[in-house]
């Protein structure tokens, strides 16, 4: 049987009745137009479990950034995080708090064009320092699909503020 095609029956079986075989088949329909099959393969989703990863670079500018990452794991005393072989990387994650950010108003609320935001600050990447010290924070990296089915790496942190004071 097809999505689409609803069977009916002329004759009951115990509580399996005309009406309440119609009701369940009425169900199936109204689930069904929210475009959801319920014979799709799981397991060649798109979207997988969120894993640990270490940001190790970052690019970008405008207050808008991509990140480098390496897959990590938390230690057996859970005191830190650990390598292992085959770990999973790439250049491609993105931080969900900056993508509505422009070049004067960054996520959490600040403005870094407002005359009180002080001078030779500026909002970080993920882990970097006005130094440009690199401090190689872990994050919770969720692969999720794009609109266009692609898979893409994303995680949530909220960018740090940092310089010299003029």
């Amino acid at each position: 049987m097809t999505k689409g095609q609803y069977p009916t029956i002329q004759h009951g079986m115990g509580n399996l009745t005309p009406d309440l075989w119609r009701r369940i088949m009425l169900m199936l329909e109204k689930f069904e137009q929210k475009d959801k099959d319920e014979r799709r393969n799981i397991a060649n989703s798109k979207d997988t479990k969120p894993m640990l990863a270490k940001i190790t670079a970052s690019a970008g500018s405008a207050n808008k950034y991509t990140y480098t990452w390496t897959e990590v794991r938390l230690s057996a005393t859970a005191g830190t995080f650990v390598d292992f072989p085959n770990a999973r990387t790439g250049t491609d994650a993105v931080n969900t708090c900056e993508l509505s950010n422009t070049a004067t108003h960054v996520g959490s609320g600040v403005d870094v064009a407002a005359e009180g935001y002080p001078a030779g600050y500026s909002m970080m990447p993920i882990g970097k320092c006005g130094d440009n010290t690199l401090v190689e924070l872990v994050v919770i990296l969720h692969i999720v699909a794009d609109e266009d089915g692609e898979n893409r790496h994303v995680f949530s942190m909220t960018n740090s503020h940092d310089g010299s004071c003029l």
